[in-house]
C-alpha cells in the first residue's frame, strides 16, 4: 500500500515535471518603461558608462558582488565583470550603441546552468522639457530542462524585480546627480 502510494506520487511528480518542461516558455521577454526628468544625453551616458551604471544598478548590492570595468568604458566592448571573494561569476558587455537612442548589452553568467542567451537593451526617447522615456527591453533564452531551476526557484521573477529596481535607480541617479 505504502509502495503503491509512493509510486503514484513519484509518477505524478515526474509527469508534472515533464509537462512543465513542455509547457513553460523557453524565452522570457518583457519591456518596462519609465520617464526620467533629465536630458536624454545625461540618461544615455548614465547607461553606457559602466562606472556610472554600477552606481545606480541594484545588481552589485543585491548579489553582494564586486565590479570591475574592463576595456574602454562607454564604448562597444566595455565589460563590467562581477566577482565575489575574488572569483569571477559573470559579466555584462556593451554590444551596441546608438547615441542618445539605445544601449545594448550581452549578459553572461558562469554559474547559471539554465541561461542560454541573455540580452538587455535600454531604448531612449527624448520627451519635451528635458525628459527622457527609458524602455528596458529584456530578452532571455533558457536551456531546457535546466530552466526549471529558474522558474521553480523564483529566479525569473527575481530578475524582473531587479530590472524594476534598476529603472528606479537610474531615474534617481539621473535626476539628482550633478551635470557633467
Amino acid at each position: 500500500m505504502v509502495l503503491t502510494i509512493s509510486l503514484v506520487i513519484g509518477g505524478g511528480i515526474i509527469v508534472a515535471l515533464i509537462l512543465l518542461i513542455i509547457l513553460l516558455p523557453k524565452r522570457i521577454q518583457y519591456i518596462e518603461t519609465i520617464t526620467v526628468q533629465a536630458p536624454i544625453s545625461k540618461v544615455y551616458d548614465a547607461i553606457r558608462f559602466q562606472e556610472q551604471l554600477m552606481v545606480w544598478s541594484a545588481w552589485p548590492t543585491e548579489t553582494q558582488s564586486d565590479c570591475l570595468v574592463k576595456n574602454m568604458d562607454g564604448t562597444i566592448g566595455a565589460q563590467t565583470v562581477y566577482s565575489k571573494n575574488g572569483k569571477e561569476f559573470g559579466y555584462q558587455e556593451v554590444t551596441g550603441l546608438v547615441e542618445n537612442e539605445k544601449v545594448d548589452f550581452y549578459l553572461k553568467s558562469y554559474v547559471a546552468p539554465f541561461e542560454e542567451d541573455v540580452r538587455l537593451s535600454f531604448i531612449l526617447k527624448e520627451l519635451p522639457d528635458k525628459h527622457t522615456e527609458v524602455n528596458l527591453w529584456f530578452n532571455e533564452l533558457l536551456k531546457k530542462p535546466h530552466f526549471l531551476i529558474a522558474y521553480l526557484g523564483g529566479i525569473v521573477k527575481w530578475i524582473h524585480q531587479m530590472h524594476l529596481k534598476d529603472l528606479s535607480g537610474l531615474k534617481q541617479y539621473a535626476e539628482t546627480r550633478n551635470p557633467l
